[in-house]
């Protein structure tokens, strides 16, 4: 299934490319002119890896080259430095990791060998040094491994990366083992979604649902969609990672809102249920993405994928996407006024595989 095909579809609902673009234009220099309003963090902290993620995305499609540049002045400022929370077992944490997806992204578009060797050292320290612990969540030690939902978006596709560049299959290895692990350990198979983490597992929410987050399922699905662009067709891994996709696809397009949205939590009835943009557009994004790929089925998914552009497009005023849940890990109340790097970045990726 080629690209075209969705945009096709897209077209004839109206949503034109230009449309999309001027969208996601707006999002991006209105989040860049607005670092100053964002809480204190390092410039490698995952909130902001996840807006250049989709800063990175965004700048590979036409016309858009400007932000390769100002990529790589973050880089020159970070000294391409992977993070280092103080909050979490340094060396091991994924959310640390994900900055490492940007400097692929500035590496494969500039070439500079410069932009990737403190990730491919990080990683290499943690091949030798594998961490032994647990994937239950209960206590800070098992953030040494991908024990929560997140992680998923976080941390494989850059160890899938570096492997790639590095021609390495031991980051290949690593990273698959670790993946399947989490997703033994998280996947209900009768929901066909991940929990947050094991804390959720057998609880329920306010109206008797599973606590199936929102938000957490979108860096699931996002981060496979990550993922599959790394490992190549005819990858031997690849159709256990395509399989799970399309599963997990599936499912959430089922649960979709009557307004385009995805609620917090995805079990909750639509007319009780929070709307939320971050979870819709990590899910967009996901979905399209898998359209693309030639993954999922262009008729099914299209209605699917333009229903929640429009709802992303409806939370956004002159530039700054509203309605995203704040830093969490479960579902929780959210405002339209609520903005985040991570809800910029998601709408990123989304308009991303709208536009090629």
């Amino acid at each position: 299934m080629k690209a075209i095909a969705l945009t096709a579809i897209l077209l004839t609902a109206s949503l034109a490319p230009e449309i999309v673009r001027n969208t996601a234009q707006q999002v991006a220099g209105w989040q860049m002119s607005h670092f100053h309003e964002v809480p204190q963090a390092p410039e490698t902290d995952w909130t902001r890896a996840v807006f250049y993620i989709g800063l990175a995305r965004w700048a590979a499609t036409p016309d858009q080259m400007k932000y390769f540049d100002a990529i790589r002045e973050l880089g020159e400022r970070t000294g391409w430095q992977i993070g280092n929370s103080d909050w979490a077992p340094p060396i091991y944490l994924a959310d640390d990791h994900a900055i490492g997806q940007v400097y692929i992204a500035a590496y494969d578009h500039f070439g500079d060998r410069r932009m990737i060797e403190a990730t491919v050292r990080r990683l290499e320290y943690i091949l030798q040094h594998p961490p032994q612990v647990s994937l239950e969540f209960d206590n800070a030690e098992c953030l040494q491994r991908w024990c929560w939902s997140d992680a998923i978006f976080m941390g494989p596709a850059t160890w899938f990366g570096i492997a790639r560049i590095q021609k390495d299959q031991r980051f290949r290895d690593y990273a698959d083992r670790e993946f399947w692990a989490t997703k033994d350990f998280l996947f209900d198979s009768q929901e066909h979604l991940f929990y947050r983490d094991s804390r959720f597992i057998g609880k329920t929410g306010a109206h008797g649902e599973k606590i199936l987050w929102g938000r957490g399922n979108g860096w699931v699905l996002a981060g496979l969609a990550n993922i599959l662009r790394e490992l190549r067709p005819g990858d031997p891994l690849r159709e256990k990672y395509v399989n799970l996709f399309v599963e997990i696809a599936d499912r959430v397009a089922s649960l979709q809102r009557p307004d385009g949205f995805w609620s917090t939590s995805l079990l909750a009835p639509p007319d009780v249920g929070s709307p939320e943009s971050s979870c819709t557009g990590f899910l967009t994004y996901g979905l399209a993405a898998g359209v693309r790929m030639g993954l999922l089925d262009v008729k099914q998914f299209s209605p699917v994928i333009e229903r929640a552009w429009r709802a992303l497009a409806s939370a956004t005023v002159n530039g700054r996407l509203g309605r995203v849940q704040q830093i969490g890990d479960r579902p929780d109340a959210v405002q339209i006024t609520d903005t985040q790097l991570y809800g910029s970045g998601a709408l990123l990726l989304a308009a991303s595989e709208l536009v090629h």
